[in-house]
């Protein structure tokens, strides 16, 4: 997957503007839109996004799972900041001027692998490029809402193409263009594992 300077992109900003990311959109075979309600996204958008904008009213994060060599970084690399949930937690990228979530990813940064956590006020703009939810995943977790899933919708085959997508980018040598590696491979951001308190405190109510 190589960047097309006629490819759609989107914005993607922090709530205080500070940081700022442009994700090309070469075509929606470029990444899956998706909801995730498991117990971390919830806990993590309660713990950085403390008026939970990332949110949807059943506890859904809507994620975009692509490749790293689509975003680029527009402003604000130095706000970015790394937490993890645990010592084996992955690793969720947020920018430190005002605790926006922006994007996670595993903790290999060698795997080609982003998931890019949309803020609700982008998501119509956002979603026209995107396209509609292809996968519900987590669903057990939803908040009690109306608009709660009844059960997992395309989990198998998001993961399928998230595969499919990195062995791409890691064949065409697009995992060496990601933006988020320093030349030994290590983040470009540090990295703080959120202690057991503050991960318990910030877990929803609903869940506890």
């Amino acid at each position: 997957m190589t960047r097309s300077a006629a490819a759609a992109a989107f914005s993607h900003a922090c709530r205080c503007g500070k940081t700022r990311l442009t994700v090309t959109v070469p075509s929606r075979a470029a990444g899956t839109h998706i909801r995730c309600y498991c117990r971390d996204c919830q806990t993590a958008a309660r713990l950085h996004d403390r008026d939970e904008d990332t949110l949807s009213p059943a506890g859904g994060t809507d994620v975009w799972h692509t490749v790293p060599e689509l975003i680029e970084i527009e402003a604000g690399a130095d706000t970015l900041q790394i937490s993890r949930l645990s010592p084996r937690g992955g690793y969720r990228w947020y920018a430190g001027c005002c605790g926006t979530l922006m994007f996670s990813t595993v903790r290999n940064l060698a795997i080609p692998f982003v998931s890019v956590a949309l803020r609700q006020p982008e998501m119509q703009a956002a979603g026209n490029l995107l396209g509609p939810v292809r996968c519900h995943a987590f669903t057990a977790s939803a908040r009690p809402h109306s608009d709660a899933p009844g059960a997992n919708k395309g989990m198998r085959r998001a993961g399928a193409l998230a595969l499919k997508r990195a062995v791409i980018s890691w064949l065409g040598g697009g995992s060496r263009r990601s933006p988020l590696r320093q030349p030994d491979g290590t983040p470009i951001a540090p990295v703080d594992v959120i202690s057991l308190e503050m991960r318990k405190a910030a877990l929803p109510d609903h869940l506890k």
